[in-house]
């Protein structure tokens, strides 16, 4: 009996033995599958990276140099700190955190929000703090421990030399934006064109990427290179700008709210851009900060603004040359056709004023003295649509096509656009406004530009440009483009010789534009524009009338070289404000090149 209780204990400790093993097994089995099943691509994966890591060589940025060479944007080496997530263990997280605040002074919320957003990856590097300090690099290189994940990369920090010149041509770098890294063509950080030539021609700076392959231990830490493409460098570009005439005519602008265009009349080619105020595109190359921002985003004299092609404003008396030109062209008028000006012009029950009384004028005197009482009756005859037709034309109320982005159309009325934009119909005494380029009319300081120059070529078409080449190809890589446009030749010679009066007439309104030696031919303008200000003692609101000076011209005036546009924003008169500016622009061209 003793011996079957024995052997009964014995069967029923085998069967619990077997239990605990079928327990253990099934343990391990259930362990092997979760690991191998559920969690193998990313054991898979992190096996893979520990390995080989291939590891992208940023292409160098190409740089940008005036017309005669001076360099605008270059490049200096730096060195940038990024974070490879998939190197860092839990414990670690806070080590790295702690050592970058104490260290580096960086914010450790910020860093922890990078390191565990995860959008791009495990094995995407991160950027921790683009150009870091020779001092930072040293501290980084002596203690590794302290920066587990970590690497330092060479990169490349864009460099405007000039400072703030050409600021707004050359515009600025921002970094990319989650929506451009999800595209798969950027790393985190990476700096790409945002305004100017810097955006525009971003395909063409931005070079082709190069890379290396290495193999890598478990630390994340290099070995030994296996295989590597070398980048291509972007192509660098040359401007149309002439660096000293830049120069002077942003110093012409200092302390000024305004925008001066420099062209050369035949080829279209802008010689100078000038925008005011301006900024230093430096500021953008580290990375600017969220304040930093803001701050220059919400500044109300808007230095951010190329006000040459995204300032509208009326134009003032320079569009009585398209009046002109529309009246000859349909032949509502001829050149010796007189208007007696008593100082106003009634119309529709009110009084039009002129600026003076100018007694008996023709159309020469007319844009010579720029009487209004003139082009009050001369654009009634010719009307708001064919004032429209010979506008456009022209070139203004629309792009120009020049090769900078975020240029604006500007606005030229009709009948037509009014009906449709307000639901209401043109009435007769707007027309009076528009013929003395008031009311509606909207165009930049660069349509201004481009009309000028093409009455000054004696009515070709143009395409406004900034890039002159690519590389270092021979020649130009931007050929310009001209078309003839449709005016009688001896209405355009006519009005040349009238803009040549405006300057050089004794009653002529442009005189501040002479320059000894050099035939200037040009045209003044005062826009009248309106600002509502509230009066705080008054509490009510009231009306501050103050008017922009505007000015284009050309020169010489038989074989011109050069054309001008000229605002000030609240300058006062055309005359006495812009005037003197295109002067001395001209002369700063003309003289130089003797």
């Amino acid at each position: 009996m003793g011996g079957v209780r024995e052997l009964d204990r014995i069967k029923r400790r085998v069967i619990y033995l077997r239990q605990i093993i079928i327990l253990l097994l099934s343990v391990l089995l259930i362990q092997a599958f979760y690991l191998q099943v559920i969690r193998g691509g990313y054991y898979r994966e992190r096996s893979r990276n520990n390995s080989l890591r291939v590891y992208r060589v940023k292409a160098a940025r190409g740089r940008v140099y005036s017309r005669n060479g001076v360099p605008l944007a270059i490049n200096r080496p730096c060195f940038n700190l990024y974070v490879v997530p998939g190197d860092l263990k839990k414990g670690e997280i806070p080590l790295l955190l702690g050592e970058l605040s104490k260290s580096l002074g960086m914010n450790a919320e910020e860093v922890k929000e990078k390191i565990s957003d995860g959008k791009r990856g495990l094995w995407s590097p991160v950027l921790l703090r683009r150009d870091i300090s020779q001092r930072e690099l040293a501290l980084i290189e002596e203690k590794p421990w302290s920066f587990p994940g970590t690497m330092v990369v060479t990169a490349e920090k864009r460099l405007y030399p000039q400072g703030a010149l050409a600021a707004h041509v050359l515009g600025y770098l921002g970094e990319v934006t989650e929506e451009e890294l999800a595209k798969g063509d950027f790393w985190s950080g990476d700096m790409v064109g945002r305004s100017g030539v810097e955006k525009e021609y971003q395909n063409v700076l931005q070079g082709l990427d190069g890379w290396e392959q290495w193999e890598v231990d478990a630390r994340g830490r290099k070995r030994r290179l296996l295989d590597s493409a070398c980048p291509v460098p972007g192509s660098d570009i040359y401007l149309t700008l002439d660096v000293e005439l830049q120069r002077r005519a942003e110093e012409l602008l200092k302390g000024k709210t305004g925008a001066i265009v420099v062209m050369d009349p035949v080829n279209g080619d802008i010689l100078a851009m000038a925008s005011s105020p301006g900024f230093d595109p430096n500021i953008f190359s580290k990375g600017i900060s969220v304040s930093d921002w803001d701050k220059l985003s919400s500044d109300k004299s808007h230095p951010l603004q190329n006000r040459c092609i995204q300032g509208l404003y009326p134009p003032g008396s320079i569009f009585k040359i398209v009046v002109s030109l529309a009246g000859l062209e349909d032949g509502r008028v001829k050149i010796n056709d007189t208007v007696f000006c008593s100082g106003g012009y009634r119309f529709g029950g009110r009084v039009y004023h002129c600026w003076r009384r100018h007694g008996k004028v023709n159309m020469r005197k007319a844009i010579v003295e720029s009487c209004d009482v003139y082009f009050y009756d001369l654009g009634k005859e010719v009307g708001v649509n064919s004032m429209h037709k010979y506008a456009v034309l022209l070139g203004l109320g629309k792009k120009t096509g020049v090769d900078l982005p975020h240029e604006k159309d500007g606005l030229v009325p009709s009948s037509w656009w009014k009906k449709r934009a307000k639901g209401e119909s043109w009435y007769p005494g707007e027309t009076l406004s528009l013929a003395i380029g008031q009311g509606y009319l909207q165009v930049t300081p660069l349509q201004l530009a481009l009309m000028i120059s093409e009455v000054a070529n004696g009515g070709w078409r143009l395409r406004p440009h900034v890039l002159m080449k690519v590389g270092d190809q021979r020649g130009r890589t931007k050929g310009y483009e001209r078309k003839r446009l449709p005016f009688k030749r001896w209405n355009i010679s006519f009005l040349k010789d009238a803009l040549l009066g405006v300057v050089q007439a004794p009653d002529g309104t442009g005189k501040a534009a002479r320059v000894p030696g050099i035939d200037v031919a040009g045209k003044t303008g005062t826009a009248q524009v309106v600002s509502l200000m509230k009066k705080r003692e008054k509490e009510r609101r009231s009306y501050d009338w103050r008017a922009h000076a505007c000015f284009v011209a050309f020169a010489p005036a038989d074989m011109p070289e050069i054309a001008v546009s000229v605002l000030v924003e609240h300058g006062g008169h055309g005359g006495s404000s812009a005037a003197p500016l295109a002067a001395d622009l001209i002369r700063t061209y003309l003289k130089g090149a003797e």
